[in-house]
């Protein structure tokens, strides 16, 4: 079976799509392997793939992590045209398999893709049995606990632009924590409506969310707690290695740093040689940590592996932004950060990285629906006296994205429900710029 996913062409690796290949064949005796589809592709050349491929196979093929993107959504729908029973899962599956609430009433909403999927998997692969695979029109929840299934075989990536081509892993993951912690605190935050409606007459509205608004992940998955140690470790041990080193993984956890010391530990006294850990994490983490890293990156140094923050959740340089995105930090927290960040710089050199111009890649969030002068300025100003284009500011922000399936999405069909405006669809995703009503210029 083929698991189809977006990717990007980049050296990393897919951990969700290729867990799954990996108990298909270990555990269901399903061959499997992950094909990971660049933005650029030949739809042609890969129906001529999937057709030669499943010559001798049974026609089935899974979806996995979308992206938002269109183009594979239709190839849904073409293959379950063409007689293939049709897999969906990885993030947000129960929302897409579903579509928004309302779209009955509401026909711009997203329809959800029960039409194109016989079967959809929320929860982590392990949950499958072979009898799964003669339902249709099902959609299984299997929850998410601390003993899921964690072998990969990091062999069976491949990507495919004009063709399928073996995909060599250099950045791999390893799970230290399943979902994210923030996700459980709840909060309501107080949205005035995008700028482009404040003279519409369209009120501040009350938004429920868990962690950041505008996470999808955080409603998907929740948080389960950290993985057994033992069990970290024997995935760092299945990693590939480059000249007697482990190859750079991301190590995902959104608080890495409260465990990051023992695991180097752990790891020398296992024998294991380390190249580079990659860390995606927030603020208030490295600001709680502050006293811990060099003790940290010490210990690092000593194995002669680094330490890379190569995305730390900013989000924005705004406190009323920042508010509204509910990321529970302020911009002086920021500030504190990047303080910190900088200082380890100067005493850890190479072992230590962070910079836009090391690889680093840090969230920053622009344009947004609120975006008026006074933001702009205000962030202008904090990214100039502060110097964060220096080594914080991505050379590429990117633009707030509204999953149909996030908290965000509540806000937008409030906004619909109360004022007969409706936003654009794009696929799974709203735009939240593109409202549309007849009373509108």
């Amino acid at each position: 079976m083929i698991i189809f996913t977006h990717h990007t062409g980049e050296p990393h690796g897919i951990l969700g799509a290729q867990l799954a290949a990996t108990f298909f064949q270990r555990k269901l005796s399903i061959p499997s392997i992950v094909i990971g589809i660049e933005r650029s592709f030949s739809k042609d050349r890969l129906l001529a793939f999937i057709d030669d491929y499943y010559k001798k196979e049974e026609r089935r093929v899974a979806f996995s992590h979308l992206c938002g993107r269109k183009d594979l959504i239709e190839l849904i729908r073409a293959l379950k045209r063409e007689g293939f029973v049709t897999i969906l899962g990885g993030p947000q599956a129960k929302q897409d398999y579903h579509g928004e609430p309302g779209n009955d009433s509401h026909p711009h909403r997203f329809r959800g893709l029960k039409s194109a999927v016989d079967l959809a998997c929320q929860g982590p692969a392990d949950g499958f049995r072979p009898d799964h695979f003669g339902m249709s029109d099902i959609l299984l929840e299997h929850p998410w606990t601390k003993e899921i299934f964690l072998e990969v075989d990091w062999s069976n990536l491949y990507t495919f632009s004009e063709s399928a081509k073996k995909h060599e892993v250099r950045l791999g993951q390893v799970l230290n924590a399943i979902g994210c912690p923030y996700a459980g605190r709840v909060q309501t935050v107080s949205l005035p409506p995008p700028v482009e409606l404040r003279e519409r007459g369209v009120p501040v509205l009350n938004v429920r969310s868990e962690g950041c608004v505008f996470c999808d992940v955080s409603r998907d998955k929740g948080f389960h707690g950290p993985v057994e140690r033992d069990r970290v470790i024997a995935q760092i041990a299945g990693l590939p290695e480059i000249d007697g080193r482990k190859i750079p993984f991301e190590l995902i956890d959104e608080y890495p740093l409260r465990s990051l010391g023992q695991l180097l530990e752990e790891v020398k006294h296992h024998g294991m040689r380390l190249s580079q850990i990659h860390l995606v994490c927030r603020v208030d983490d490295i600001n709680g940590h502050a006293s811990d890293l060099p003790e940290i990156l010490e210990k690092a140094r000593a194995q002669e592996a680094k330490i890379m923050f190569a995305s730390i959740g900013f989000e924005s340089f705004s406190d009323r932004l920042l508010q509204y995105f509910c990321k529970g930090i302020t911009l002086g927290d920021i500030l504190k950060c990047v303080e910190t960040l900088r200082r380890l710089k100067d005493r850890f050199g190479n072992h230590f990285l962070y910079r836009r111009d090391e690889g680093a890649n840090h969230g920053f969030i622009r344009p947004t629906p609120w975006d008026d002068g006074e933001t702009m300025r205000e962030m202008d100003r904090n990214i100039f006296l502060h110097r964060l284009f220096e080594d914080i500011l991505p050379r590429h922000s990117t633009p707030l994205i509204i999953h149909h399936g996030s908290f965000l999405g509540d806000w937008i069909r409030e906004i619909e429900s109360t004022t007969g405006i409706a936003f654009g669809r794009d696929g799974t995703w709203i735009e939240w710029w593109n409202p549309s009503d007849s009373s509108l210029p």
